[in-house]
């Protein structure tokens, strides 16, 4: 009886990962286009409108970084979507543009937007693809609303208190349900955040002074200066899965060897729980 109850159930889990396979829909990610002479930032905006593609439940994401975007595909799935982005740098701003095309219904849709700088390309990013998506048929539109309001549902202190990892230079990020929490470096340092829910989004804050240890991605000597009068950091964040926060971390960064080079940095950030 046991035996038949097992093999039941194999050939349910079965029939649910064909039919899972069988209705996600290719979406073909293509490289960046760009004026851009710092590749860091290019493999960044990629590296992050991957990671938000892949979070979308239903879509099948086929990585063609290295391939520039034709117009054409090989790909054998009637509903395949083709994306690319790009980016056009302006006197004083930057140009953003998500683009998608669907041979299947020969349909083209762009998302455009304008930044002061470049690091706030990360803030709109996933909402400019959910945005892309809903103006596709067929796309997997009820699955993404679906998924949205379930861990939107999950959000709150209480689901997300515990330890959380993900980024290089911090050992974990410890949430806890009264609202408050900590960032333990892998350098030592210890920051208390304060652990807030706006809008089924997570906001942690900095709070207490700066310390040159919570930036050791600048130069020490450099670090010791900015810290003095830094703005508290921040991280934004909303929930993918049941165990994965993702969004932007506020902080700074530099391209120089001297502080008047720091400038403020949004950077894509992506939390797991423990």
């Amino acid at each position: 009886m046991k035996f038949r109850l097992a093999k039941i159930i194999a050939q349910i889990l079965f029939f649910i990962l064909i039919c899972t396979k069988t209705f996600a829909i290719d979406t073909e990610l293509y490289a960046l286009e760009h004026s851009l002479t710092d590749i860091g930032k290019v493999e960044m905006v990629e590296d992050f409108m991957y990671k938000q593609l892949i979070s979308f439940e239903d879509i099948n994401v086929i990585d063609k970084r290295t391939i520039s975007y034709t117009g054409s595909t090989t790909n054998p799935n009637h509903d395949v979507i083709l994306i690319y982005a790009s980016i056009q740098e302006n006197a004083d701003d930057l140009t953003f543009t998500i683009y998608a095309y669907q041979p299947s219904t020969d349909k083209q849709i762009s998302v455009s937007n304008t930044y002061l700088s470049f690091y706030k390309i990360f803030t709109d990013a996933r909402s400019s693809l959910q945005s892309v998506f809903s103006q596709l048929n067929p796309v997997p539109q009820k699955t993404m609303s679906e998924q949205t309001t379930v861990f939107s549902d999950l959000l709150s202190l209480e689901n997300i208190s515990g330890t959380w990892t993900g980024e290089p230079n911090i050992n974990k990020i410890v949430l806890l349900r009264g609202g408050r929490g900590f960032v333990i470096y892998k350098n030592g340092a210890t920051m208390n955040i304060n652990v807030q829910i706006e809008n089924n989004t997570l906001h942690c804050i900095q709070t207490g002074k700066s310390n040159a240890s919570f930036f050791p991605e600048l130069p020490r000597e450099i670090a010791l200066v900015v810290a003095l009068n830094a703005e508290p950091i921040k991280w934004i964040m909303t929930l993918t899965d049941g165990n994965t926060l993702s969004g932007t971390k506020e902080s700074l960064q530099t391209a120089g060897n001297d502080a008047s080079t720091v400038e403020k940095a949004i950077i894509p950030v992506t939390w797991t729980k423990q």
